[in-house]
């Protein structure tokens, strides 16, 4: 997978993106960004990261595996909470609030993952022609 090849494909269907050595940022939807590393003939490493004021970290930039983690560790946290403490408040269950976070967490981790392997699989379609 060439730079100049990739990044052709990324002018030619208007993704923003900065060249930074021998590497390619990509801005994507909703404060993802796709790094494509080019460094190491053998091998490009491609790293997925989201930056400030997305909708699963808030303002901390992480990587998208170390969102989906972190997510995870929340959500049983809150759960142990909700379980032990049996919280209600003004006769709501807040078990309803609870779900509504899990499918929050859920809803986002995927989409964030589907938008970049998609990304990535059609780098690597382009690549091949």
């Amino acid at each position: 997978m060439p730079i100049d090849k990739t990044e052709a494909f990324l002018k030619k269907f208007d993704y923003n993106f900065q060249r930074k050595n021998n590497a390619l940022v990509i801005k994507m939807d909703f404060s993802q960004r796709v790094t494509i590393d080019f460094s190491d003939a053998e091998k490009i490493r491609i790293t997925y990261k989201l930056v400030g004021w997305n909708s699963l970290t808030g303002f901390i930039e992480m990587s998208i595996k170390n969102a989906t983690l972190y997510s995870f560790i929340g959500v049983l946290i809150t759960t142990v909470l909700f379980v032990y403490l049996d919280l209600e408040s003004n006769g709501i269950n807040l078990i309803f609030i609870f779900i509504s976070l899990i499918m929050w967490v859920l809803i986002w981790n995927i989409y964030y993952l589907i938008k970049a392997e998609n990304l990535k699989r059609i780098l690597i379609l382009w690549n091949k022609k």
